[in-house]
């Protein structure tokens, strides 16, 4: 018998509706651990993204800055921002990180993050 593959280490982007329903549905995936949450609005930063999308304490912490997801060992970034970061797109695809986003036409916007590809260039 084989050991159960380690969970998917995500790191979410983006904590507005979207992101909060996604920090929501990792919560219930055994395959995917949520390490961490980038957010852009300041005052969230160091805040527990559990408590915030109301699934109580996860002791998963806010962070802000590009560099913190980098350094979080993460296997993948979701993202669900407003808009397009090209500025972190670029640089956690140069850190070897694949990304996430929702399909085009999504009916509801989200993406659970299973899917896992790397940039073209690989």
């Amino acid at each position: 018998m084989t050991a159960p593959a380690a969970p998917i280490r995500v790191f979410q982007v983006g904590s507005g509706n979207v992101g909060s329903e996604m920090i929501r549905r990792i919560a219930t995936q055994p395959d995917l651990e949520l390490i961490g949450v980038h957010a852009y609005s300041p005052e969230k930063v160091g805040k527990d993204t559990g408590e915030f999308a109301g699934i109580g304490c996860n002791g998963v912490k806010f962070t802000g800055s590009i560099e913190e997801i980098i350094e979080s060992g993460a296997d993948v970034v979701t993202f669900h921002g407003v808009f397009p970061d090209e500025d972190l797109y670029v640089k956690v695809l140069e850190a070897g990180i694949d990304i996430v986003t929702p399909p085009t036409g999504s009916p509801d916007g989200i993406a659970t993050p299973t899917t896992r590809t790397r940039p073209a260039s690989r």
